[in-house]
């Protein structure tokens, strides 16, 4: 009973030092580029996604030899190869992409310009075309898209701030306007307005790009302690969400519906230490990459009080260094997730492992939060659960074994303030005898109790 009750502390003290998942599920994991890389260990970069019109919908991973397309339609079933576009390696191997029509344009801080590849080939095999040059620009930081215009940032030209590529003619690119009043690490464009996240100076610069041949800045701020890496906003345009790597190492969202005196109105804190890296919105859904936490999904239908839905960390690890989850793309229509790690590679993910037990609620009113012990435990096959919250917030509930691996996920929803009941059917779960540990979280409350199953 001692080395029981031993075992079960131990791995309670190690829920914060494991690989955290929370409401999310691994499709497969490809980690096929593992002996170059600098600094060491440091072999891939960014991730993005593409559609081809027959619906099927691939994964493209930058890493330290060039980038790889990857079919992720049969995931879990399957997750296919189809290519590698060589490039020449930087510093730390980085790469980004975006996709216009059937075309990938890939940039990288070792040179090369912008590659173009021509995709409608896939799932064959994937087509070079050429780099696009001119001038002395070689190199982007990043890229982003709206339409036919690519906007490139962060490279050796225009004082590494934005200029746009016009792609009417997808592979003969022609250079348009820019904009290099400030080094623009990277920066998102809405009905042609660019967000650009001026990470050395620590400004958000909100700029006009309606005239393709001149753009002009509408207003620039910035804040306590800015390290601005990149900036997304809302679909309405309401509301924007910068990322700081490095400074707070968190993300922030801004109440921008006055453009001239943008109001912060939440800081987001992971469930464990970590620095952010990128953030995209989908609908309410807020998806960071988060380095070392990995990724980390919030609901933020109430912009002021963000509610984590799901996390799934890359990382075994906690910390502010580089590493872990590099980037994260949400936009499949099939509500795949894919997220690159700086070590280990392409995730494809889903959001969601829930049971959808639906709780009972027993009282309108609850002054503290609160997780009961179960009644009757030990118990076989049904056993219940009562909870309490003082306040409207995300609940999950879930069950461990003695290893820490979740074998239940029984509650994953947002709740009004109450007491609550749920009834747990371990036959539904495959469980066997034994002794297992069961978790309660919310944004404010954790608590974690033990149950016997004897059959």
């Amino acid at each position: 009973m001692i080395k029981t009750l031993l075992i079960i502390l131990i791995v309670i003290a190690n829920f914060a030092f494991s690989q955290s998942i929370n409401n999310m599920t691994l499709l497969g994991n490809k980690n096929e580029f593992t002996t170059g890389g600098i600094p060491s260990g440091f072999h891939y970069s960014s991730t993005w996604g593409y559609t081809a019109p027959n619906g099927r919908e691939y994964a493209i991973l930058g890493h330290y030899a060039g980038t790889t397309f990857y079919d992720i339609t049969d995931a879990p079933t399957t997750i296919r190869n189809c290519g590698t576009v060589p490039g020449l390696g930087s510093q730390y191997n980085y790469r980004e992409f975006k996709t216009y029509s059937h075309y990938a344009y890939i940039v990288s801080e070792g040179g090369q310009g912008v590659q173009i590849v021509d995709l409608q080939y896939l799932p064959d095999s994937v087509h070079f075309i050429k780099s696009y040059t001119f001038g002395t620009y070689t190199r982007s930081h990043t890229i982003s898209i709206e339409g036919k215009y690519l906007y490139c940032n962060g490279g050796n030209y225009n004082n590494g701030g934005v200029f746009i590529l016009d792609l009417t003619d997808p592979v003969n690119p022609v250079k348009r306007g820019q904009w290099g009043t400030r080094y623009v690490h990277d920066c998102q464009v809405k009905n042609d307005t660019i967000f650009a996240a001026c990470i050395d100076d620590g400004y958000v610069a909100i700029l006009d790009a309606k005239n393709k041949d001149s753009i002009k800045l509408i207003y620039q701020f910035t804040y306590p302690n800015p390290v601005t890496h990149n900036a997304w906003v809302t679909e309405d345009r309401k509301y924007l969400v910068t990322t700081d790597e490095g400074g707070g190492n968190h993300a922030k969202i801004w109440n921008i519906q006055n453009i001239f005196a943008p109001v912060q109105v939440a800081d987001i804190t992971p469930y464990e230490l970590a620095m952010v890296h990128n953030a995209y919105i989908r609908g309410d859904s807020l998806y960071l990459a988060h380095y070392r936490a990995g990724v980390i999904i919030y609901n933020i239908a109430n912009r002021s009080n963000p509610i984590e839905v799901g996390h799934y960390d890359t990382y075994p690890g906690t910390g502010t260094a580089y590493q872990g989850c590099w980037n994260v793309y949400p936009y499949f229509a099939s509500k795949k997730i894919i997220a690159a790690d700086i070590a280990t590679g392409l995730y494809v993910l889903k959001l969601g492992t829930a049971s959808n037990i639906t709780p009972g609620i027993i009282s309108n009113v609850a002054e503290k939060y609160s997780l009961s012990q179960n009644y009757p435990n030990p118990f076989n096959p049904e056993t219940k659960i009562k909870f309490s919250i003082p306040e409207n917030t995300f609940v999950m509930i879930k069950v461990y074994d003695l290893q820490g691996k979740i074998v239940a996920d029984l509650v994953n929803g947002t709740y009004s303030q109450g007491s609550y009941e749920i009834k747990m059917d371990a036959s539904k779960f495959n469980l066997s005898s034994g002794t297992y540990l069961y978790k309660i979280e919310t944004k404010n409350f954790s608590e974690t109790k033990k149950f016997t199953l004897l059959k």
